[in-house]
């Protein structure tokens, strides 16, 4: 929010003058009306960094996309009850616990009584996402708000049951692989080293299995000892080490992910552009929002030159042929959604077919992932408590 200093009147007649944060002017001006001040001037200042150097605000929330959505629901059900967009952003911000989430309808509510449009009202709370705010800039005057929210909630929760299905298929696997890890590092750097110094005692050759395991428990506490230095290392170069065009060129490297991630992010382009379109938005336009919403650098470079292509002319199916960004059968998808006048339909049958083998994808690989955790761990254990006892079995069969 922006500053303004101002000067008022109190009501004992004294004039005062001091700084403070304010949405608008006319929001300022109710805060010092509540306050029993009468301003007099008002000038908009630049923020005063030093006022918050030392201040530190844990409670402040961000907004999840399930309050968004919600809220969003709430907005589009009130407005098809026919209340006006004013009261029903006011209704839902006394409701609304997060303060973060209560700020921004209120300078949605603000801006709205300046006179500003929907849109650029949504637009500069800067909390609500850019395939909404053109969505209500190209339909707020076709009397159709209400379901502009409605489409706008139902496709964040769809977004988000998605996005959790995935995360929740991958717990478990990673929850095993965690507890091997530590299973295989305490044996490494507790147990090794203790069965080590009982066996130095005896003067005996050890066996090869034995001092290979030796030698890695060695390797592995030499790794720990300098794995805090590591730690700060990445996280103050953590910019320069882990650069975004390295890491989205490693996502499309690694075998499995490769496709779970590509179809993810068609299924969410796909499901974007198509609500897009049904908002109202012309190809171009609608394109060039939903590839703001392709997480990976590289695929949305290539993306990003389809919307300037179909600007000029150019059939969206041909320009997506020509770049090689989709496969030849959904290409031919959308080719017949163009001639048919049924794009929009086209682009949610593809979304849901990247969905669908996005699923397939991770349940075959989790059906072969848990039990090959399984074997290796349970192998790489069983070699490493095998390697270490094989002295006393020497030493008791002698």
């Amino acid at each position: 929010m922006p500053f303004f200093k101002y000067t008022a009147i109190t009501k004992d007649g004294k004039e005062i003058s001091d700084i403070e944060e304010a949405f608008s002017i006319s929001h300022l001006k109710s805060k010092l009306s509540s306050k029993g001040l009468v301003p007099i001037e008002i000038i908009e200042v630049e923020k005063k960094e030093n006022k918050k150097l030392f201040s530190f605000s844990f409670g402040k929330k961000s907004v999840s996309k399930e309050e968004l959505a919600l809220l969003l629901y709430e907005i589009g059900v009130l407005i098809e009850k026919g209340v006006h967009i004013t009261n029903a952003v006011e209704i839902i911000a006394k409701q609304v616990e997060n303060e973060n989430l209560k700020n921004s309808l209120l300078m949605v509510q603000t801006k709205l009584k300046e006179g500003l449009s929907i849109a650029e009202a949504f637009e500069k709370a800067e909390i609500f996402p850019k395939f909404l705010v053109e969505m209500i800039r190209a339909g707020e005057t076709s009397g159709a708000l209400d379901k502009i929210f409605l489409s706008a909630s139902e496709f964040i929760e769809k977004q988000e049951e998605f996005k959790k299905q995935i995360i929740n298929s991958l717990i478990y696997p990673t929850v095993v692989i965690l507890v091997g890890f530590i299973a295989m590092v305490v044996i490494m750097v507790y147990v090794v080293p203790t069965i080590t110094k009982l066996y130095s005692q005896f003067g005996k050759e050890l066996p090869f299995a034995t001092k290979l395991v030796i030698g890695f428990s060695s390797a592995v506490s030499k790794i720990l000892s300098i794995l805090p230095f590591l730690v700060v290392f990445l996280i103050i170069f953590r910019k320069k080490v882990f650069k975004e065009s390295l890491i989205d060129k490693l996502k499309l490297k690694i075998p499995f992910f490769k496709y779970v991630h590509l179809y993810s992010i068609y299924a969410n382009w796909g499901n974007t552009l198509s609500l897009l379109l049904k908002g109202g938005l012309t190809l171009d336009k609608a394109v060039e929002i939903a590839n703001e919403t392709i997480t990976n650098s590289l695929i949305k470079e290539k993306f990003m030159k389809v919307a300037s292509e179909i600007s000029k002319g150019k059939s969206f199916s041909e320009v997506l042929a020509k770049e090689n960004l989709l496969s030849d059968s959904n290409i031919q998808l959308i080719k017949i959604g163009e001639e048919t006048g049924q794009l929009e339909s086209m682009l949610e049958i593809l979304a849901r077919i990247y969905k669908k083998e996005t699923e397939k994808l991770i349940n075959r690989f989790m059906s072969l992932l848990e039990p090959a955790i399984l074997i290796v761990l349970s192998t790489l254990i069983g070699f490493f408590i095998f390697a270490t006892l094989l002295p006393i079995f020497d030493l008791t069969v002698k």
